[in-house]
């Protein structure tokens, strides 16, 4: 290509030597046509990686709030024989209803407001069951991620501590 633009440009200025012309392949282009799309796309992606990990600290925070004040309760479970995978599996249990509850009504809302952003997504349909899933598995994956840490630290408890508190 940038052989025939020399050719055109001197057989352009053999007829008008006064005209510039400017050649652009068509990838730079359309490059440069996308780029706003592309800076959204990137803020977009970079408010959705903070919103995940607040998410995370959230889930997190309430989880170990949780397990400190059953404390005591767990203790005991310990003390009386409950195996450690019980523990994990009790406060696992305590962080489901609110991550399904979460999940579902961002999966409600998303779908309902697919109709005013159908119209910026290029290529994909707003309402992408496969996009759906997969940030419904990422969202889920993420909570039992920050339900784990504090799951697994309680499992730990030493049973004569908290029964001596």
């Amino acid at each position: 290509p940038a052989l025939l633009t020399r050719s055109i440009e001197a057989a352009i200025r053999e007829v008008d030597p006064a005209l510039t012309l400017e050649f652009d392949p068509l990838a730079d282009q359309v490059r440069a046509s996308m780029s706003r799309e592309r800076v959204v796309a990137v803020i977009s992606g970079a408010f959705g990686t903070l919103a995940l990990s607040l998410a995370c600290v959230g889930l997190y925070g309430i989880t170990a709030y949780a397990v400190s004040r059953r404390r005591a309760e767990i203790g005991i479970r310990l003390a009386l024989g409950a195996a450690p995978s019980r523990v994990i599996r009790l406060v696992m249990r305590g962080l489901t209803w609110p991550l399904v509850g979460g999940i579902t009504a961002g999966a409600v809302l998303s779908v309902w407001l697919a109709q005013f952003v159908g119209t910026l997504t290029w290529g994909v349909d707003a309402r992408d069951p496969a996009t759906f899933a997969v940030a419904a598995t990422i969202l889920a994956a993420v909570g039992a991620l920050a339900g784990w840490v504090p799951a697994r630290r309680a499992s730990r408890i030493d049973p004569v501590a908290v029964l001596r508190d």
